[in-house]
């Protein structure tokens, strides 16, 4: 240590902690820790209801499909309703615990020597502060506390000490616990730090965010089919990563309500820049005669189909594509020209993929998948039209000309309208920064979406090229993207574009020499896939069937046990299974915690217990079967009734 030390005062029996010559405790550590522990424990005391993610209610799991159906016939035998559920009551003990800030480590030994901790993670962003603990606390002592099955202590020591150093290293520590975060986690702040505070507050406000990026077997296994449609059918796939090295502005496209205002904008530089749309983006350039250098699409269900499909054919013909490879298959075909990459988060992508043709990042939405694949490619100046992720008016959440907004068939824009209704309405939003440091609404998917684009800019700038990013659309505000009116847009591409240059991106992107993806491992990497599922299902049972399962304590253990599996170990072993089937886990173990929690009779919990491990053991017993009937025939479009279904119909 050379900024940190400890000063003892043994005719006071207290200690001080000093940190470049300032004094954190004024003399009195060991009594400042024990007026902390006790101000938690009345605030978190057993039996006071704690407002947090609600327990899944039945019908919340609507999709008629295998995995789906099993989740959501859990739920039906819940005690606990809607109607009835006003919180969580807090149990005896503390499922998850975040320490922020360590000190000198007296609050940590107190609160755990309780015996009421399950899990914990001890955050310290200096490591002088943490090396002082070492002289005071018997940390030893504190792991020994967490040596039964289902416990867990982690360390997370020298994190930047700022809101986005602290929210991503913590948060990537927290899903080692779904759903245990962000159902039932305290988090005890140490020295009252304004850092932390606003890293704790984000981590709750965004909680509901993090249930959108899970995923779950019955999409996964029909994405899976797609894919299978695509790779007998010969579609090829992008050049490698790094092979557009480039400064020529690229525009990529989404459909939200200011790109009307700076249609005129991308018109008058079409010939010298590339014109990228994303997903329901490209109907608004094609209803004002603008076509895109390529058009980009992610979403895997029939749905993006029959959207598509309803835009003028003509046009859509001279427009090239590039989709993941999971897309439903009828999409290929109605383009001019067709690429396929690899979602990197998908478990086609181990299965079948390339690391020269996967891209990551690149979710939730059509245009965070545009913005990877263009910047991963090497495309260094990026410009975003359309990317609102929120509106001022909850009734204009798209483009005039967007198929949310308008649409020759009646029949699915009625659909949509009335989806959207819901989606945009003013219960399901909520307000963020805007670019012009007003508030725009926003909602769970767009948030995600936002932060998932931030996230990827601060990636990419971190490395060794130099990239820029501006934002030219008139919604919620993008770190990283500065800001751009219709003059500055217009001086940088007049600066930079080039026809000579796009034509040479575009020749590189679609070369004929572009390669199709192989066949002759498909057989084998299912049989593996079987093969994982048995696996798991074993491990699974293991977990579960080794110990007692009665109370609230007993699937605390067994939630964060199961998750650590996942997170700690199979991610690691199998990334692409792991992607594939972590979904699936997260939610049975969503359903059973959250509601047993949520129970304030004893004998409900133990009966309730018994109902969720059968069900759970059950589904995952009967996985591998069903993998197996799914992607187990021939591949022809006209044959295969998957291909025609959205996620919505019954399987």
């Amino acid at each position: 240590m050379t900024r940190a030390e400890v000063v003892i005062s043994t005719a006071e029996d207290e200690v001080d902690l000093r940190v470049d010559g300032k004094s954190l405790y004024n003399g009195q550590a060991r009594a400042r820790a024990k007026q902390g522990v006790e101000l938690f424990e009345n605030t978190f005391s057993p039996g006071k209801k704690m407002p947090s993610l609600p327990p899944p209610w039945p019908g919340d799991y609507y999709h008629p499909r295998f995995a789906h159906m099993a989740v959501d016939n859990l739920t039906k035998l819940s005690p606990v309703t809607r109607e009835s559920f006003t919180g969580y009551p807090i149990p005896n003990f503390y499922p998850l615990v975040v320490f922020q800030g360590v000190g000198l480590g007296y609050q940590i030994e107190q609160l755990v020597e309780s015996g009421r901790v399950e899990n914990a993670i001890v955050l310290e962003p200096d490591v002088e502060v943490f090396a002082a603990s070492l002289l005071t606390t018997d940390w030893e002592k504190i792991y020994n506390a967490f040596q039964k099955s289902g416990q867990s202590l982690r360390f997370l020591i020298g994190a930047k000490h700022t809101e986005e150093g602290i929210w991503g290293a913590l948060l990537e520590n927290l899903l080692h616990f779904s759903p245990i975060f962000p159902i039932m986690n305290f988090f005890l702040n140490e020295r009252g730090d304004p850092v932390m505070e606003q890293v704790a507050r984000r981590l709750n406000r965004e909680a509901v965010a993090s249930l959108t990026v899970w995923g779950h077997y019955d999409d996964e296994v029909r994405q899976i089919n797609n894919a299978l449609h695509a790779f007998y059918n010969g579609i090829r796939t992008i050049p490698g990563r790094g092979s557009l090295e480039s400064d020529v502005p690229v525009l990529i496209i989404g459909s939200g309500p200011s790109l009307d205002n700076r249609i005129e904008d991308i018109k008058s530089v079409r010939n010298r820049v590339v014109i990228v749309s994303a997903g329901t983006g490209l109907r608004v350039l094609l209803e004002n005669d603008i076509y895109p250098d390529f058009h980009v699409e992610l979403e895997s269900d029939y749905l993006n189909y029959r959207v598509l499909s309803s835009y003028d054919r003509a046009k859509l013909k001279k427009v090239r594509i590039i989709a993941a490879s999971q897309v439903c298959p009828l999409i290929w075909d109605l383009f001019g020209d067709q690429r396929l990459y690899f979602k990197k988060e998908s478990p086609i992508s181990g299965m079948f993929g390339s690391p020269d043709a996967t891209i990551s990042h690149g979710t939730p939405t059509c245009t965070n998948a545009a913005l990877a694949l263009c910047s991963q490619m090497g495309l260094r100046n990026i410009f975003l039209f359309g990317t609102d992720f929120g509106f001022a008016d909850n009734k204009k959440h798209h483009a005039k000309q967007s198929i949310y907004m308008k649409s020759e068939d009646e029949s699915l824009h009625a659909e949509l309208s009335e989806g959207a209704t819901k989606a945009f309405s003013n219960t399901k939003t909520f307000a963020v920064k805007g670019v012009r440091g007003n508030s725009v609404q926003t909602t769970p998917t767009y948030f995600t979406a936002k932060r998932s684009v931030e996230y990827l800019i601060s990636l990419t700038n971190a490395g060794a090229r130099t990239f820029n990013f501006s934002n030219c659309a008139d919604g919620a505000d993008i770190e990283g993207a500065k800001w751009l009116d219709s003059q500055a847009f217009l001086e940088i591409a007049e600066e930079f574009g080039s026809e000579k240059n796009r034509d040479r991106i575009l020749a590189t992107l679609f070369s004929e020499n572009a390669k199709p993806v192989a066949t002759d491992r498909i057989e084998s990497q299912l049989k593996a896939t079987e093969d994982s599922l048995k696996r798991l299902h074993s491990t699974i049972s293991g977990l579960i069937k080794s110990k007692k399962l009665e109370g609230k304590k007993d699937i605390t253990r067994v939630t964060s046990e199961i998750s650590r599996y996942m997170e700690q170990e199979l991610v690691k072993q199998d990334p692409s299974f792991y992607y594939m089937i972590r979904g699936a886990v997260r939610h049975f173990l969503y359903v059973g915690f959250a509601h047993t929690l949520a129970m304030e009779n004893s004998r409900e919990v133990t009966e309730f217990l018994k109902e969720w491990k059968t069900s759970f053991l059950d589904c995952f017993e009967q996985l591998p079967k069903h993998f197996h009937n799914v992607t187990h025939k021939e591949y022809k479009m006209d044959n295969d009734p998957w291909i025609y279904q959205s996620i919505n119909d019954p399987e």
